[in-house]
């Protein structure tokens, strides 16, 4: 097994396997005012969340450079009636429902708590080659995570820690704790001031909530292969 994982920013994470196939969860380079990188030349499949500016703003961009656009039916409509993103561009689905990209790749849309301007919130259970996890998107925090902790061996939980708009450092912990991750990257934080500036809150509050988990906290572009 060997995954990298790389934090761009906010809410986008990038992951390749030995094969180096991309995956890019709610691609957001251009126009962030923290992001370093620019985006991949060639990635294979963005996964979308849910439609909010700071989730979507390159989905464009990916598709014309060949990238599959995983999202649901209302947030295809939407892209390719405002943005003239073409329909063929995209792989739909839905809470609940499972699909293989590749080889080793399989990912399983569940739910957010959060609204979106089109279709409905999401996160991800996402394994690529027998390493499996989860990216909550913009949630607030809700019991149900964990039968997805029970269902699922989850490796890495990828979780919104910014408050204001998502839960907060403490939910996020709790949120940790329900999909039974030991290891944890925290998300959407930072970004603007009216989010938690720094994720050392968070790395405090899963200390008290989950004995043993670890935190991962990388720079803005850090990257960790598993």
């Amino acid at each position: 097994m060997s995954v990298e994982i790389t934090w761009v920013a906010h809410s986008t994470v990038e992951v390749r396997n030995a094969q180096g196939l991309c995956l890019v969860i709610d691609p957001w380079y251009s126009k962030s005012p923290v992001a370093k990188a620019a985006a991949p030349e060639h990635p294979g499949f963005a996964l979308v969340t849910h439609d909010h500016w700071d989730h979507v703003q390159d989905v464009p961009a990916f598709a014309k450079s060949g990238a599959k656009i995983v999202t649901q039916p209302e947030t295809l409509a939407r892209l390719s009636r405002e943005e003239g993103v073409a329909e063929d561009a995209f792989l739909t689905m839905n809470l609940g429902g499972t699909r293989r990209l590749a080889d080793g790749v399989e990912v399983t849309m569940i739910p957010a708590l959060h609204t979106s301007r089109s279709g409905l919130a999401s996160g991800y259970i996402v394994k690529v080659d027998g390493f499996t996890f989860a990216h909550l998107g913009d949630t607030a925090l809700f019991s149900d995570l964990g039968l997805y902790g029970e269902m699922y061996a989850i490796d890495l939980a990828m979780v919104p820690i910014g408050d204001h708009f998502t839960m907060g450092p403490g939910a996020a912990a709790r949120a940790v704790t329900y999909l039974g991750a030991r290891l944890a990257l925290p998300l959407h934080y930072g970004t603007f001031p009216a989010l938690v500036p720094t994720a050392e809150p968070f790395v405090e509050a899963l200390r008290r909530e989950r004995q043993g988990a670890e935190c991962w906290v990388p720079e803005i572009g850090g990257r960790r292969t598993f």
